[in-house]
C-alpha cells in the first residue's frame, strides 16, 4: 500500500459493480498541454518538467524519517523516502480505484520497457505471476479540486529507497498513476517519460544527477545509457550541452551548497559523450565530441559516459536522445567543482 496520512476510501458497489466515475462517462474542462489536442486528460497529474520533461518536480527523495528535507544527491548505501506529488484536478474525490508505480533506473536517456524492470527495481508495485508488473493502490484519499485549483497530495512509495549507484552513476526515478479499475494493470509497456497526461494514466521522470568535478584538474564522468524500446533499429542523435544554472533553481534546496550553487557559474571545458561505460582518464581528456550519431537494435541499450572538465564554479549540463530531430529522450547533470 501507499502510505499516507488519511483514512483509506474504497468504491462504492452498485448491482454488484464498481461504479465508475464520472471521468469516464463525461467530457471534462481539462485539456492536455502537449499531444493530441482532442485527447481528455483525467483527474490525476503528476507533473512533468517544464522545458524540460525528464527534471519533475513532482518527485524527489528524503531522508527516512525526516520528510521536510529534500535530497538531490543520495548517497550510495544509505536509506531514503521516495514521494510522488499528485494534482486531482477533477471536482471528484479519487479512491483507490487508482494505482501508482514507482521504480528506479541507471541514469537513461530514452524509453524503458517494463519488461525490462527488476523486482529490485520497483519502489511502489509488484512483479505478479499473473498480472505482471503492477502498481498499488493508492489509499490515501485525495479530494477533489476547489474550481480551478487542484487538490495536492503527496504520496510516499511503499519501500525504502538504498541507491547502490549501478553503472557508476546516479539512478533515475520513474511514476506512473493509473486507473486500475478500467486497465487492470500497467496501461504501458514501455516507460515513456514525455508521455501526455491521459484520461487513465499520468507518467512524469525525474533525471538528474549531481556530482563532483574531482582530482587537480577538476575532470567528470558521468555514465548512462541510451535505449531503444521500440521493435526496429533506429538511429539517434545523442548530445550534450551546457545550459544556465537557473533551469534547476527550484532543486537548488536539495542539492550541496543550495540556492549559492546560481552564485558561481562555470564554464565546462572539453565536454564530450564517449560510447564507453568506462573510458580512462586520457580518453576523456582527449574527448571534444558533444554529440554522438549511432544505431541501436530493438529493445536494447548502449552504454555512453558525459565527460570534461570544470576548473572552476559549477555548471548543469543537459544530454538528449533525438529522434528524426525530436528528442525523445535526456537526462540532466549538475557538475560542482567546489561542493561545499
Amino acid at each position: 500500500m501507499i502510505r499516507g496520512n488519511e483514512t483509506c476510501v474504497f468504491v462504492t458497489p452498485i448491482h454488484g459493480r464498481p461504479r465508475l466515475p464520472a471521468f469516464l462517462y463525461a467530457a471534462s474542462s481539462v485539456r492536455l498541454n502537449q499531444g493530441d489536442e482532442n485527447n481528455m486528460s483525467g483527474p490525476l497529474y503528476i507533473q512533468q518538467g517544464s522545458p524540460h520533461w525528464w527534471l519533475s518536480p513532482a518527485i524527489w527523495v528524503t531522508p527516512v524519517g525526516d520528510p521536510a528535507t529534500k535530497i538531490a544527491n543520495p548517497i550510495a548505501g544509505q536509506d531514503y523516502t521516495v514521494w510522488v506529488q499528485v494534482q486531482n484536478r477533477y471536482p471528484d474525490p479519487v479512491d483507490n480505484s487508482w494505482n501508482l508505480f514507482v521504480c528506479w533506473t541507471i541514469p537513461t536517456a530514452g524509453s524503458i520497457t517494463v519488461a525490462s524492470i527488476t523486482s529490485n527495481q520497483i519502489l511502489n508495485g509488484v512483479i505478479s505471476p499473473i498480472a505482471g508488473t503492477v502498481g498499488l493502490p493508492i489509499t490515501t484519499p485525495i479530494p477533489g479540486a476547489s474550481g480551478a485549483t487542484p487538490s495536492i497530495v503527496n504520496l510516499q512509495a511503499a519501500k525504502t529507497w538504498t541507491p547502490s549507484y549501478e553503472h557508476n552513476g546516479h539512478e533515475c526515478l520513474i511514476a506512473l498513476a493509473y486507473f486500475e479499475q478500467s486497465i487492470g494493470g500497467l496501461p504501458v509497456s514501455t516507460l515513456k517519460g514525455d508521455a501526455p497526461w491521459q484520461q487513465t494514466y499520468t507518467i512524469a521522470q525525474h533525471n538528474l544527477g549531481v556530482l563532483p568535478a574531482t582530482h587537480h584538474m577538476k575532470l567528470f564522468q558521468y555514465p548512462f545509457q541510451v535505449c531503444n524500446a521500440e521493435h526496429e533499429e533506429r538511429g539517434f542523435v545523442i548530445a550534450a550541452t551546457q545550459a544556465p544554472l537557473s533551469q534547476i533553481a527550484e532543486f537548488l534546496p536539495g542539492v550541496p551548497g543550495g540556492r549559492k550553487v546560481l552564485d558561481r557559474p562555470g564554464k565546462v571545458e572539453h565536454l564530450g559523450i564517449i560510447a564507453d561505460a568506462h573510458p580512462d582518464r586520457a580518453e576523456s581528456r582527449a574527448s571534444s565530441a558533444a554529440h554522438s550519431s549511432i544505431k541501436i537494435a530493438p529493445h536494447s541499450c548502449r552504454a555512453f559516459t558525459l565527460t570534461g572538465s570544470l576548473p572552476e564554479g559549477n555548471a548543469l549540463i543537459h544530454v538528449t536522445q533525438s529522434l528524426d530531430e525530436r528528442v525523445v529522450g535526456g537526462l540532466s547533470v549538475l557538475v560542482l567543482a567546489e561542493a561545499k
